[in-house]
């Protein structure tokens, strides 16, 4: 979900002590991305229905989600529920914990919201979902320095329902801060629109006025769009983080960034958000960026 209108303490922003610069290794696990998993990722999402919060079809997403990462590999323990309703519709997030073995109480967080309305939703957003998915297997055994969370958000659509709950309940009880999240990195309709020439991808910068993170959140953007450049045959370009699950942990002061489609759909919401209308190789190079990027900002091994 996210508008048509695109238009002091600074938290400290620490660069991984690997510049920026191309890295081998991480070359060759961004190699790993595989379009045929983003294509039956996309499809199995699509089957899925319309998975508006509260839905039994939205239920059966989450579940397919879970599956997803047991087939990875990942254990029951790394797997975490976040029950939260709207109304009299319940739903859940769900949380993935790969943990880092530097600074393991230090997160990453690579996110993005699988709940949709009026539509299967294949872009917006089984796109990021898609990509998340593929992220997790690929750095399932990857040692990382920080530790990363793999979260998918419902509740997106009706107004950060989901996301909103998890920062509010999970991450701070009152003004407590319980989990230190190094930065946030959100996927949110990055499926393009197939026929169009979806070379570019949007880096999103917090902007917002009242931010106490500016400066902090537009490192982080100036470092994915340069991971983008590295890892990906995209060019990135820049516009303002807005309407979606970021937002939930930039209302926290947390620093934010994160990836949506340069040239914007008009399918999202709608019954023709499918499989069919979405650019599955734009998918797949901005899941090249988002592994690139995800190794630079958890600390990879580069060996």
């Amino acid at each position: 979900m996210r508008k048509l209108i695109t238009t002091a303490l600074l938290v400290l922003w620490i660069t991984p002590s690997k510049a920026q610069v191309f890295i081998r290794k991480y070359q060759d696990r961004v190699d790993q991305v595989s379009k045929a998993n983003i294509t039956a990722n996309l499809q199995s999402f699509e089957k899925l229905g319309v998975k508006t919060t509260g839905s039994a079809e939205n239920d059966n997403a989450l579940e397919w989600i879970r599956k997803q990462y047991l087939s990875y590999g990942y254990q029951e323990d790394q797997i975490t529920e976040d029950p939260f309703s709207i109304g009299k519709q319940k739903s859940k997030n769900l949380i993935i914990t790969k943990k880092g073995t530097v600074y393991p109480d230090q997160y990453i967080i690579v996110c993005g919201h699988f709940d949709s309305i009026n539509g299967p939703g294949v872009n917006d957003n089984g796109s990021g979902t898609s990509i998340i998915l593929e992220a997790a297997r690929i750095l399932k055994d990857v040692p990382t320095g920080y530790s990363i969370k793999f979260i998918h958000f419902s509740g997106e659509e009706q107004g950060l329902y989901g996301s909103r709950h998890y920062v509010n309940e999970v991450v701070y009880t009152g003004k407590r801060r319980n989990i230190d999240i190094k930065m946030v990195l959100n996927l949110d309709q990055v499926g393009g629109k197939k026929g169009m020439f979806n070379d570019t991808v949007f880096c999103d910068e917090d902007r917002d006025g009242s931010s106490k993170n500016n400066a902090a959140s537009a490192q982080a953007t100036r470092e994915l769009m340069k991971c983008t450049a590295l890892y990906s045959p995209l060019k990135a370009d820049t516009d303002p983080a807005e309407d979606s699950d970021y937002i939930s942990f930039e209302k926290k002061g947390e620093v934010i960034t994160g990836f949506f489609e340069y040239l914007r759909s008009d399918l999202p919401h709608t019954q023709d958000d499918t499989f069919a209308n979405t650019d599955v190789m734009y998918v797949y190079n901005i899941g090249k960026a988002t592994v690139g990027a995800l190794q630079h900002f958890a600390g990879a091994a580069d060996h």
